[in-house]
């Protein structure tokens, strides 16, 4: 939907379907710049759906907001483990590697979290970014790995080898790598940030969520689930991929045709003429300097 509230006029289309997939700080904001310019939406996560309706109430009252479950190609089995009691407890991160929603500034307190709570561990990071040769620096060396940025078959051989999958960010819509993790059997250890990946996460129980900046829960938490019984965290496990298997392609091409099908069936609520918009200066101005000017008049719509 970027840059809708601009362009909406010089679409010759019947009816508009927005799709949500991710959660950033300005979405509110965004989001209501876009009243009177859609026909429906799409969302990938509950959370999004609930921020949607508040933001777009005319959609709701419509019955014109609906889930739709990113598509995962994930492990067709899930790999075998060794017992937690014989070896170290992998945990995982999968992102790019910069402070900007990742956070990733966060992780060395992350660790000495789990370093202070006498955590047998190792720590494995998946990606690239401007922050990795400061991260090398700051993660203990000798329980940190970094794989770098890996793509399919090699993507899922280090997924395979991880226990928990966790995250510092401030923001996600409903993080694919969790998915992704899940159809391979890992477990969450997921920060409370009002995303997809808590609803996600919670699924599996209270103790898979810990409050966001609260490390030391983080590390207690983790300390509670490895003293579990290895059947305990194998039923966790399959849980966790069951979770996985309404993210099919063909599912999400189902609800998606589906939508659309009906939208295009029900009146047009979008605006079908905009009204010719005002001179503004700072539609001169480009976006990347708008942002730091004045970032409210990029959502700024034809009144």
């Amino acid at each position: 939907m970027w840059g809708l509230q601009f362009l909406a006029d010089l679409m010759p289309t019947q009816r508009r379907v927005g799709l949500l997939h991710s959660d950033w700080t300005d979405l509110q904001p965004f989001l209501r710049s876009q009243r009177g310019l859609l026909d429906g939406m799409l969302c990938v996560s509950n959370a999004l759906v609930d921020l949607v309706t508040e933001c777009l109430p005319e959609l709701a009252e419509a019955n014109r907001i609906k889930i739709i479950p990113y598509p995962v190609d994930g492990l067709p089995e899930m790999p075998t483990r060794e017992p937690l009691a014989s070896r170290p407890v992998v945990i995982g991160w999968v992102g790019r590697m910069q402070e900007e929603q990742k956070r990733v500034e966060r992780l060395p307190a992350l660790l000495k979290a789990f370093d202070e709570a006498q955590i047998d561990y190792r720590f494995e990071l998946l990606g690239d970014g401007p922050r990795e040769a400061w991260l090398r620096q700051q993660l203990p060396s000798e329980r940190s790995v970094f794989r770098g940025r890996q793509t399919g078959d090699d993507y899922y051989s280090v997924l395979s080898g991880w226990d928990f999958i966790t995250s510092v960010s401030d923001y996600e819509g409903l993080p694919i790598s969790m998915l992704e993790a899940f159809s391979a059997g890992v477990l969450p250890l997921c920060p409370a940030i009002g995303c997809g990946g808590d609803e996600y996460a919670g699924k599996l129980g209270a103790d898979f969520v810990w409050n966001a900046f609260d490390y030391g829960q983080a590390a207690e938490q983790l300390k509670s689930h490895l003293a579990k019984p290895e059947s305990a965290l194998g039923q966790a496990r399959q849980a966790a991929r069951e979770l996985t298997t309404q993210h099919s392609e063909a599912e999400y091409f189902r609800i998606f045709d589906e939508f659309v099908e009906h939208i295009a069936n029900e009146p047009r609520v979008s605006r079908e003429h905009l009204a010719k918009r005002p001179f503004y200066f700072s539609d001169q101005l480009p976006f990347g300097l708008m942002t730091r000017l004045w970032p409210s008049g990029c959502y700024r719509q034809n009144e």
